[in-house]
């Protein structure tokens, strides 16, 4: 595994629940779990008209080392000041690798 490899900074966000102050109620918030250095490459970009306005649909292909601390499918990746959801999650011996979509 190259270090030069990495040279994107990303963010792993997960939801957490914080009370709303009514009657017992939360709603999701999203927080940091960490930063990372990371490769990332595009695989698809799109544009398409959905219910009337201009859509666009971003993929990337993520990898990054292998933390202590879990990514899963709840999670979510802020990348270049945008939010991607994680729509593919594969974990090797000390790599982690997403496909993420906007």
């Amino acid at each position: 595994m190259r270090s030069t490899k990495y040279k994107k900074r990303i963010t792993i966000q997960i939801a957490t629940k914080v009370d709303d102050g009514v009657a017992g109620g939360w709603k999701n918030t999203w927080a940091d779990l960490y930063s990372s250095w990371a490769s990332v490459v595009p695989i698809t970009g799109m544009r398409r008209l959905e219910y009337g306005r201009m859509g666009f649909i971003e993929a990337y292909e993520v990898e990054l080392r292998k933390r202590d601390t879990n990514v899963d499918s709840d999670c979510q990746v802020v990348y270049d000041s945008n939010t991607f959801q994680i729509k593919a999650l594969t974990v090797l011996d000390n790599v982690v690798k997403l496909e993420i979509v906007r």
